[in-house]
């Protein structure tokens, strides 16, 4: 938890204690956002919690409309880790609010989408408020159908989330995607490291 605070500082904005009102960008069909994600640039790159690599995102569609989440990827010993959630939809139509179902990430997590086509790419920002530490948490996030991307293209969603949502250039950090091994959504929700706590 103390390399957590660590990291958690350096990623706070300089607006405390409450995330921001999303610019207004075209609306997304969240419903379409559905599967699995490879981080191209992320929270695992920032070493929130610690150094990680090979991370990937699923959504899964849940009957209530909203998504059962998982994460997961290879830490920097090689052992696996995984977190799951539960994203909520909300009234703005590219806002989800996401909630981990363990003690990784103790907060509420607002992902806003600023931008996907669906099928190749997807820019978002994640925003958490700690009000223990008086501090707000912006992260760019960056991600892609394959564990590849071109450099024009992760330049240009860089520039839609500096310039345009706003985010600190240095809360966007690449993700490594190499000689990885990845895991089913079945595997990462049966990561040793999960210790389930109850969710309101």
């Amino acid at each position: 938890m103390i390399a957590t605070l660590f990291v958690v500082f350096a990623f706070a904005s300089s607006a405390l204690g409450q995330c921001p009102v999303p610019l207004p960008v075209p609306a997304v069909d969240l419903s379409k956002i559905a599967g699995r994600w490879y981080e191209i640039a992320g929270l695992t790159a920032g070493e929130f919690i610690e150094s990680r690599a090979c991370t990937t995102h699923d959504f899964t569609p849940r009957e209530d409309g909203n998504f059962n989440c998982s994460f997961g990827g290879i830490k920097t010993d090689g052992s696996k880790f995984s977190d799951i959630g539960i994203a909520k939809r909300t009234d703005i139509p590219n806002l989800l609010n996401l909630n981990s179902l363990t003690e990784m990430v103790p907060w509420p997590i607002n992902f806003y989408v600023a931008d996907t086509d669906y099928d190749n790419y997807l820019a978002a920002s994640f925003c958490m408020d700690i009000p223990q530490l008086l501090i707000t948490v912006r992260v760019g996030m960056i991600l892609s159908r394959t564990n590849t991307m071109s450099a024009d293209k992760y330049a240009e969603l860089t520039d839609l989330l500096v310039n345009k949502i706003g985010l600190p250039s240095d809360s966007i950090q690449s993700t490594i995607q190499k000689d990885c091994k990845y895991w089913p959504v079945s595997e990462l929700q049966q990561s040793e490291e999960i210790e389930y706590s109850p969710f309101n």
